[in-house]
């Protein structure tokens, strides 16, 4: 019983937002405060976050724990772009230009990690469930958008080989696709069982 209140509010408040998608003129209004409060909850968890962060790393400085070296230069770069988003805001193109550099160049090490990982597990599921069709295709198709995504094979529009070229490099569109199908599936899913109350994940079950 001690749950009911979060309960009913969290019902409450997924509903009026599943109403809002047939009723948007008339809940308009509405939906954009609980919009605002949503942004306005998530900035505090983050700023939290960041809380919990610098604490631990701190802790790890002063303790001078194995990796310190580290967390100082965390800390350093965290308390540099706290103090440069404080005075000169998103709007400067310095703080903007460092910002966007700083993040492509993780993005792009990043993809290229989960390229090389996708490798190593395509070449693992063909030793552990052998030269299955499923398993020869997938490593087909990824060297093969690898290769094309050197730019290797760059043909002409319009021709037969250019046009199955642009399919092929189409073809990981298409797995995007279904993976933000299915997390749509997914939070959907997880979006009913909350209203139904079957799953709390404010509270203990």
């Amino acid at each position: 019983m001690k749950k009911l209140p979060a309960i009913i509010v969290s019902v409450a408040i997924g509903l009026t937002v599943l109403a809002g998608y047939f009723f948007q003129a008339e809940l308009s209004t509405v939906l954009s405060l609980i919009v605002d409060w949503g942004i306005l909850l998530a900035g505090v968890a983050g700023l939290i976050g960041l809380g919990y962060l610098a604490q631990y790393h701190l802790t790890r400085l002063m303790k001078r724990e194995k990796g310190a070296f580290f967390s100082l230069i965390t800390l350093l770069v965290f308390l540099f772009t706290l103090v440069a988003g404080l005075t000169l805001t998103t709007q400067n193109p310095f703080y903007r230009n460092l910002i966007l550099n700083v993040q492509v160049s993780v993005e792009a090490s990043l993809l290229a990690v989960l390229a090389v990982t996708l490798m190593f597990a395509s070449l693992k599921l063909i030793r552990t469930r052998g030269w299955t069709p499923m398993s020869v295709g997938f490593l087909i198709s990824a060297l093969i958008s690898l290769v094309l995504n050197l730019g290797v094979g760059m043909t002409e529009s319009g021709t037969v080989l250019g046009e199955l070229v642009a399919f092929w490099r189409r073809l990981p569109i298409v797995g995007a696709r279904g993976i933000l199908l299915g997390m749509a599936i997914g939070g959907l899913i997880v979006g009913l069982r909350i209203l139904l109350g079957m799953h709390r994940p404010y509270g203990e079950e």
